[in-house]
């Protein structure tokens, strides 16, 4: 049975930047933050009527911006959204797209279009949140990856690789900005129950299904870990990467 709200860490009062919030597994996390009190500035690169929906459920508790993460312009606009709502106390980049082929038929373009919003996006979403955390002294980043980033997957060059990169850039900032107060995490889900999964044929469903000891990963699952590790109570979880995958990658 699914936890009541009420029966875990309250985010009361904290303010949380989410990017990738429209569909999926980022909308499943807008929707955890905001049951238990947070307050969710939500990116989103293509307006989907469930997070307008949210949005209008919220009470002005959820302030959605629409942009491409992969521009600076919807980095800025997403921290001052934040602001908006009375601060910034975590980032949470959850954007992500794919475009699978093998390496020697994927064209430039498709390399460079996931890596853009995969990683160049959480590069500039994490530099525009630094600054408000600096100030404040105090901050949690978490990295939503894959749990192809450490296995691989056949015809996910590009993915594989850029949800990689954001183990290197979530470790290197927590090293960084410890100093400051600040954390920083990476989320690595197995199979989940929404989002990309979708677009995988019958047979590959099943054979990466098998590969889990516990079967598909639930997305409600993930996005209630999602907000354990933005807690306060979760600041020594730092530096790392917590898999949640069912033991696939065992």
């Amino acid at each position: 049975m699914p936890a009541d709200p009420s029966d875990v860490l309250p985010l009361d009062g904290m303010v949380i930047a989410l990017t990738g919030a429209g569909r999926g597994l980022g909308l499943e996390t807008a929707r955890t933050l905001l049951a238990r009190g947070a307050k969710v500035a939500a990116n989103h690169r293509t307006p989907t009527p469930e997070l307008s929906e949210l949005a209008e459920r919220s009470a002005g508790r959820l302030v959605t911006c629409q942009g491409d993460i992969g521009e600076e312009k919807a980095a800025e606009e997403l921290v001052a959204a934040a602001a908006g709502l009375g601060g910034l106390d975590a980032l949470v980049h959850n954007a992500g797209v794919a475009r699978d082929q093998p390496l020697v038929r994927m064209p430039a373009a498709d390399w460079d279009a996931v890596h853009r919003v995969n990683l160049r996006g959480a590069f500039l979403a994490t530099k525009h949140a630094l600054r408000p955390m600096m100030r404040a002294r105090s901050g949690r980043l978490v990295y939503v990856s894959s749990v192809v980033a450490r296995t691989g997957n056949a015809g996910q060059a590009a993915y594989a690789s850029s949800k990689a990169g954001l183990h290197g850039l979530s470790l290197t900032v927590a090293q960084e900005y410890a100093r400051y107060g600040i954390g920083s995490v990476v989320v690595s889900p197995g199979l989940l129950d929404v989002g990309m999964t979708g677009q995988m044929t019958a047979q590959a469903f099943e054979q990466k299904t098998k590969r889990s000891l516990t079967g598909v990963v639930q997305a409600r699952r993930v996005a209630a870990a999602v907000a354990f590790l933005v807690h306060p109570d979760a600041a020594d979880i730092n530096g790392t990467v917590v898999d949640i995958d069912g033991g696939i990658a065992y």
